[in-house]
């Protein structure tokens, strides 16, 4: 079905093109976000086959470019896609660099080269065009319809560009692309980090030749002073010299899956040996990820880079292992992302945020209160209608999907009032297709930032349409800088940040809360109360035919747990809200629901059960918890056990994350005993757990 998939999606794509109905749009984007797309969909093929893919990005290559990223994106993938394929063993390696440069412009090079099976002079002349292949062998061996290069060839072509290939038979090939971009206006500021890390001694340990040479190469690109070594004997024998030599590595980035001594072996060797002091330590890895960061975490390192790795990423890595703070950036974990943004000359300004939930209104609020932002909330499209007229607005920050009235709705409103022609109205979406797009501007929006919020995206928008003017009553010290704050909400939690939840990505989660960890711990908790009854809901709306309600369900359970940085469960309420929107919906519509539930609810309970002891309940935020749900919940639960009935296992699975966050020393318990048919030890733990939160039974 997915080889059916692929080749229903290529012919539609060429379709498309010989219609001339392909789009090329001309917006501005990040690089890093182009590659980390492709590293998305492309490094857990390659890691499967035991290849290596690495990316190696012209460092004078700007970040901010003009194009169309999808399709720029479409052909690295296609080209890499490729390179898995027929490479059975080595690397594939991605490179960009500039190979022409105006003012205005400049003329990118792409290319993917592999360690494959390579190609004949024959079979080059047969490529890029519909329906070819190398040999009438390859479609059988390998799969594909001959169409995927054509493709590449037409949206080349489209951005300005050509496509070709070099190749030898038996070693590999490097298959190529140009594409003209433009340059952005916002381009990045120079890392004020680099001269503070100047000299600093690094070795990178890597059996991967180009691995190896490309980390160094990166590294030295931060003026970091690298050496190498291909195994973790050579790397012991090279901290020992340079020991004795009085001048010790302070920094070694380590494999992890290497022949002889993997990266993990090593540092416990390093760890046993004598030195005054033990050098910093990154796992660099491409392999069993969830598996080597249990390892880490074992194992005690705290800093572990995911392959392919990027410049920025790798800087930012260098920044927080070597404890530097960058002025001027909001936060080291964001200064990976691109440049400070000064908010300086739209400070004071005055903003609408329409957002019906509370964790986005929440995000969003303290993301633009901390840039020096005056904020107002509306909870739906109607009470923001009533608010433009009543109050002067610089911008609207517009969610599309809401109750009693949606985004659309109260936009098109808003644009048939004459005084408000003109107002700055901004789509906050989840949804970030063309479709959604060429809605907004329908309904009269100017312009949308994507959510889970990423708030470089977000400032960046505010500037293009806050329109500086005197008289803006400044809030204090505000900046995208956002300094440690003392609001409540910044410190309500006393709870570390949570570590080893799978499907959580709280470096991302906290990138998106510009690094502030006790916020970041806030919105989790916030998390666990707000989607407790997620799927009860969703499944209530399907079975009354509701599907509107059932779609903003889920399009709300995908914003947030993007927000906190859960893109699994994020994707999986995304699919759910798709499903919800075809037209006849579609038949698995439960089996959808259920693998949303089976992906939401173990990471609210381990989520619940890192963040909320009993103690810490109320001060950490759990506070918010309906007492009367919670004891109507627990009423309905005592009943069924009493009763012995088996749907209380039911009860428990649907509302397991609000059980967990009131009850995380008895629920399990009660789960337990109700699961070895002992009921009445369930209705005593169950007793016992409500006795702790000193309720009545």
């Amino acid at each position: 079905s997915q080889h059916l998939l692929g080749i229903i999606n290529d012919i539609l794509d060429y379709s498309k093109i010989e219609a001339g109905k392909l789009d090329i749009e001309h917006i501005d984007f990040t690089l890093d976000q182009v590659l980390q797309n492709v590293a998305n969909l492309v490094a857990e093929k390659a890691t499967a086959k035991g290849l290596e893919l690495l990316f190696d990005i012209d460092t004078a290559l700007p970040q901010r470019l003009v194009g169309d990223p999808l399709r720029l994106g479409q052909v690295l993938i296609n080209y890499a896609n490729n390179a898995v394929k027929f490479t059975q063993k080595g690397e594939i390696t991605i490179a960009l660099k500039i190979q022409e440069e105006t003012g205005a412009d400049l003329l990118l090079y792409g290319a993917v080269t592999d360690t494959g099976i390579g190609l004949t002079a024959e079979q080059t002349t047969k490529l890029f065009q519909s329906f070819q292949q190398a040999d009438s062998s390859t479609t059988r061996q390998y799969g594909g319809t001959g169409l995927g290069l054509a493709i590449t060839r037409q949206i080349a072509q489209l951005l300005g560009g050509e496509v070709g290939v070099d190749s030898v038979y038996g070693q590999g090939s490097t298959f190529w692309f140009t594409a003209r971009l433009g340059k952005s206006a916002s381009q990045n500021v120079p890392p004020l980090l680099r001269q503070n890390l100047e000299g600093k001694r690094t070795l990178v340990v890597d059996d991967n030749e180009a691995a190896r040479l490309l980390l160094g190469r990166l590294l030295g690109d931060l003026l970091l002073e690298v050496d190498l070594a291909d195994s973790g004997a050579q790397a012991l024998d090279m901290m020992d010299r340079a020991v004795a030599q009085g001048r010790p590595y302070e920094a070694l980035f380590l494999d992890w899956q290497m022949p002889g001594m993997n990266g993990i072996e090593l540092t416990e060797k390093v760890r046993q040996r004598p030195y005054e002091k033990m050098p910093r330590m990154v796992l660099v890895t491409g392999y069993g990820r969830e598996e080597v960061l249990r390892s880490a975490e074992e194992n005690q390192i705290e800093n572990v880079l995911i392959k392919p790795v990027n410049a920025s990423m790798l800087f930012d890595s260098v920044a927080r292992l070597f404890g530097q703070h960058n002025p001027g950036a909001a936060d080291a974990r964001e200064a990976g992302d691109g440049p400070a943004v000064s908010m300086t000359a739209i400070r004071g300004a005055k903003v609408l945020l329409v957002e019906d939930n509370d964790l986005n209104q929440e995000v969003a609020t303290e993301l633009l209160r901390g840039a020096g932002l005056v904020v107002d909330v509306a909870d739906n499209g109607q009470i923001a209608v009533e608010k433009v007229q009543s109050a002067a607005y610089d911008i609207v920050l517009m969610d599309m999907q809401m109750p009693v009235m949606d985004g659309l709705s109260a936009t098109r409103i808003i644009r048939q009032m004459p005084p408000f022609k003109s107002l700055p109205i901004v789509a906050m979406t989840a949804n970030a297709m063309q479709a959604d797009r060429e809605a907004c501007r329908d309904a009269g929006m100017d312009d949308y930032v994507t959510k889970p919020i990423e708030p470089r995206e977000l400032f960046q928008t505010l500037l293009k349409w806050v329109k500086p003017r005197e008289g803006l009553p400044a809030e204090a010290n505000g900046s995208l800088a956002l300094q440690a704050q003392d609001s409540s909400t910044t410190k309500a939690s006393g709870q570390k940040l949570p570590v080893g939840i799978p499907g959580l990505d709280t470096e991302l989660g906290l990138r998106r809360m510009l690094g502030r960890e006790p916020f970041y711990v806030l919105m989790l908790e916030k998390y666990v109360v707000g989607q407790a009854g997620a799927i009860g809901a969703i499944r209530e709306a399907i079975a009354a035919d509701d599907r509107k309600t059932a779609t903003r369900l889920a399009h709300t359970t995908k914003g947030v747990s993007g927000n906190i940085g859960a893109s699994a469960v994020q994707k999986l309420a995304e699919d759910l809200e798709h499903a919800l929107q075809q037209e006849p919906p579609s038949s698995g519509l439960d089996a959808m629901v259920d693998a949303l539930e089976a992906g939401l609810l173990p990471l609210m309970q381990a989520i619940a059960v890192q963040l909320s002891p009993p103690a810490a309940a109320g001060a950490a935020g759990l506070a918010a918890v309906d007492e009367a749900q919670l004891t109507e919940l627990t009423q309905r639960l005592r009943s069924l056990l009493q009763d012995m009935d088996y749907s209380a296992g039911e009860l428990i699975a649907a509302h397991a994350a609000l059980l967990a966050a009131s009850y995380p020393k008895h629920i399990k318990a009660v789960k337990q005993a109700m699961e070895s048919f002992d009921f009445d030890l369930a209705v005593e733990q169950l007793d016992a757990a409500i006795s702790s939160r000193g309720m009545a039974s």
